[in-house]
């Protein structure tokens, strides 16, 4: 695995910032794999922007009948969801 930057962001426009700094800058969030990706080198970001502590959990209805699904949902969640 290649050596990376990890950034905690602190809010929505600190996580936008980060990863519109560096191109190659991928969002570590709830049901992610991708620690795993850049283990086998399939991915290989300069930055991790942990965006998990941001309130980005939800998993709502849209209008056209699909969900949106937050960045910090994790796996299981989503699973056990009714829709």
């Amino acid at each position: 695995m290649r050596e990376f930057d990890y950034r905690r962001a602190h809010d929505v426009q600190h996580a936008l910032a980060l990863l519109a700094a560096d191109p190659e800058a991928r969002y570590l969030g709830g049901g992610t794999n991708l620690v795993d990706l850049m283990k086998t080198g399939v991915e290989r970001p300069t930055r991790l922007v942990d965006v998990r502590e941001l309130p980005l959990d939800g998993i709502e209805p849209t209008a056209e009948g699909g969900l949106r699904i937050g960045a910090t949902v994790t796996n299981s969640d989503l699973a056990a969801h009714p829709g």
